[in-house]
């Protein structure tokens, strides 16, 4: 027999679901056309799963409870119309107990066998039966149930037995029956696990597409594909199954459902509250990972902003050229419209011509026929020029997409070579710090005619070329010529910090004449150097320490020709002399005044400068002829706990180092630049001497190593600056200052004190 035929074992065991489930089945009997394969994957496909689904539900509820079920259709016979096809449902029911579901289309009656498909209903078969009306068999279905139940009380009282109230059929008996079914599910790479397929994803699968239109065209009164697929799923994929129990469950009320829906709006609303649930549960959860994906949005904006700007420049130009091609089109069109115009003119003169003005009349064609190929070749040309625009703008999206796919990719590199950065200088500064070594820094004088014999290889790393090799310097950081005093500044932030901690710091800066020292040290008005900026720094760090009460104070000095001169003394220069106890290095009657801001430190040092040698040399016009020292000294009392500390910060503008056949030095100048030499020596004796541990360190074979002597004796933290100079001419000097600067970088002082001062100034 055909799949059409249900045991009435059968129908009753399809009808065994829960209630939820039954009450999805039921609700979805509507009476549409369900879409054929390809609407149904397009509307999955193009559906939102959360929340484009929660509208279309809403809006078939919406549309069950606006539909007014027209009474005059019998309950027998409804006729679904779809579009210019007429079908009615019917059942017969056979003397063997078989029920065949029939359907008549244009006054035939078909039904679906398993053989044939579907058939002309057999003419034999009419006197071996009789076709059924669900409504007139409920209450002999109902009745039916009752007597079983009498005649079994022990089955019912079982609880997998139930009874429901099914429209069309009156009160039914149900029972849960024990099956193995199919179950669709799909691997899970995450979880490492098979879990179920969702509804929406499993309409994606051929498969179950295909059973899906196999029952939708039995059964055009179902509309809700998902109500087929939850089916399906209950009758283990069996499409045809499907169908009987549709068919025995309901009847010709699937035929009467198409004109009078039913009500169950309290069923549906339950159920789609369930899930509207379910679903903001899952939107709360992704509007929290939106937030957390928030700000690398936020970073990701800022180089697309970037890009927009580029390309909103590019946009505009291509806007322009459309501009002046349509300016040239109206142009163009007007010409033509001219032409045309004149045409019109000519060929109304033409007819009023003679027939001796033949030869007119050709010659003025010819030219008619000229204007309108140029005509079309203009069309042309502008056509091209609109398409060229258009390929244009379609380039630039496909340069903007494949921007933004690196991006990300550019990001991370950046993010984990500055984090790989920053550790490697981190540790490398604590290092440096546990052995006490004096920080070196490199510092290249800015020179637009620099050669090409200076290469900087990295922030540490710096090269010379000379006579075709090339020599590699490496110091704690190199700064390249276009470094501002605010970069170099920065290089020495945290060691001027640590001298409101209470340790000594010095800061030297060595190299040849003109290469930039006095700038670095000094700067200018504008641009000032380090010693501005450590001052406004201490003040920054002493203003934010409310609890502590600093005093500072500054002094200046300058050794000139082997002579301690004191720069802020009222009475003109006076010498100092220097004298130790010990390591303790004092300068008796040196000058100290307090400074309270930024302004008393400018008005300070402008006046120690006017007091400071200097003279013009062939190497440099403008050449510091004596060794610069600033010196604050830090005083702090925490007015809580009464603990006192005291720190001196050193500033040491060296005098260049030159060689006097360079320089053609005479006279004073000679002296000047001798007694220079002799202390620059002297102060790499001492670093020869540290750096090899030798027991004798010559610290007073000059007036500046002699006063140096706490800052490079383990007592403080010492940081050089090396000064080089581009030009080519001065390579000798700038591989003497280099080599110079690779050799004190290995000496170890050991780790600093805090909270000691070793230079003592008297008064």
């Amino acid at each position: 027999m055909g799949t059409g035929a249900s045991k009435a074992q059968s129908a009753q065991k399809e009808n065994v679901v829960d209630n939820e489930e039954k009450a999805t089945v039921i609700q979805n009997c509507s009476a549409s056309t369900l879409p054929d394969n390809t609407s149904i994957r397009q509307q999955i496909v193009q559906s939102n799963p959360e929340d484009e689904e929660i509208s279309e539900d809403i809006e078939q509820m919406v549309t069950i409870t606006q539909k007014v079920p027209k009474p005059q259709q019998t309950r027998a016979e409804i006729s679904l119309e779809t579009e210019d096809v007429s079908v009615t449902f019917e059942s017969f029911q056979h003397q063997s107990g078989a029920l065949y579901t029939c359907f008549t289309q244009n006054g035939v009656r078909m039904y679906f066998d398993d053989e044939k498909g579907i058939v002309p209903f057999p003419q034999e078969l009419y006197n071996q039966g009789k076709f059924l009306d669900p409504y007139d068999e409920s209450g002999s279905i109902h009745d039916d149930i009752r007597q079983d139940s009498n005649e079994n009380p022990s089955h019912l009282e079982n609880n997998r037995t139930n009874s429901i109230c099914i429209p069309g059929k009156g009160m039914v008996m149900t029972y849960i029956f024990e099956e193995r079914i199919n179950v669709c599910k799909y691997y899970d790479n995450d979880s490492d696990a098979w879990l179920i397929l969702p509804l929406l994803w499993e309409m994606n699968l051929d498969f179950i597409l295909h059973r899906v239109q196999q029952v939708k065209e039995a059964l055009p009164a179902i509309t809700d594909f998902k109500e087929i697929l939850a089916a399906l799923r209950l009758c283990n994929y069996d499409p045809d199954e499907v169908i009987s129990t549709f068919f025995a469950m309901f009847g010709d009320s699937l035929q009467s459902n198409i004109n009078g829906q039913q009500n169950f709006e309290p069923i549906a609303l339950q159920r789609e509250i369930s899930k509207k649930d379910k679903k903001i549960e899952v939107l709360n959860k992704k509007l929290q990972e939106s937030e957390s994906e928030l700000e690398t949005l936020r970073l990701k904006c800022k180089y697309f902003e970037e890009e927009k700007r580029h390309l909103i420049q590019q946009a505009e130009s291509l806007y322009e050229k459309v501009a002046e091609l349509q300016n040239e089109q109206a142009k163009y069109l007007h010409e033509i419209s001219e032409i045309k115009c004149k045409n019109t003119q000519i060929t109304d003169k033409l007819q009023n011509y003679s027939p001796l003005n033949k030869g007119l009349l050709i010659k003025m064609l010819r030219d008619a026929h000229e204007l309108s190929i140029s005509n079309n070749k203009l069309r042309v040309l502008a056509t091209s020029g609109l398409s060229e625009i258009g390929l244009s703008m379609e380039h630039v999206r496909s340069m903007t997409m494949s921007l933004r796919s690196s991006t990300k990719e550019i990001e991370e590199i950046r993010s984990l070579y500055q984090r790989e950065t920053m550790e490697r200088k981190l540790l490398y500064n604590q290092l440096q710090e546990l052995r006490g070594n004096i920080r070196v820094f490199c510092r290249c004088r800015l020179d637009d005619k620099k050669g090409e014999h200076l290469e900087f290889l990295s922030d540490e790393d710096i090269a010379v070329n000379c006579n075709s090799s090339k020599k590699r310097f490496r110091y704690d950081q190199v700064f390249l010529p276009q470094c501002t005093q605010e970069d170099v500044f920065e290089g020495t932030l945290p060691i001027i910090r640590s001298c409101v901690d209470g340790y000594n710091v010095c800061i030297l800066a060595y190299g040849q004449t003109g290469s930039g020292k006095t700038y670095t040290m000094m700067g200018t008005e504008q641009k000032p150097g380090v010693n501005i900026r450590s001052i406004r720094e201490l003040l920054h760090i002493c203003h934010e320490r409310e609890r502590v009460k600093y005093v500072i104070r500054i002094s200046m000095l300058e050794i000139y020709n082997e002579g301690v001169w004191d720069l802020l003394s009222h009475d003109g220069n006076k010498q100092l002399e220097i004298r130790s106890h010990g390591k303790v290095v004092t300068l008796p009657g040196l000058t100290e005044m307090e400074v309270l801001n930024e302004e008393d430190i400018k008005r300070i040092m402008s006046f120690g400068e006017k007091n400071r040698t200097v003279a013009s040399t062939k190497m440099n016009t403008e050449s510091s002829r004596s060794h610069l020292i600033v010196i604050f000294t830090l005083n702090g009392v925490d007015t809580i706990s009464g603990i006192a500390s005291s720190s001196t910060l050193t500033l040491c503008d060296l005098a260049g180092s030159e060689r006097i056949s360079k320089t053609e030095a005479i006279g004073q100048r000679l002296v000047e630049a001798a007694a220079i030499n002799k202390s620059l020596t002297a102060l790499g004796q001492v670093f020869t001497a540290l750096k090899t541990n030798s027991l004798h360190v010559p610290y007073r074979n000059s007036k500046l190593t002699h006063l140096l002597q706490p800052s490079l004796s383990g007592q403080a933290k010492a940081c050089v600056f090396v000064n080089i100079s581009p030009d080519v001419k001065d390579l000798g000097e700038t591989l003497s200052s280099l080599q110079f600067g690779s050799s004190i970088q290995q000496i170890a002082l050991g780790k600093p004190n805090p909270q000691s001062s070793n230079i003592k100034l008297g008064h």
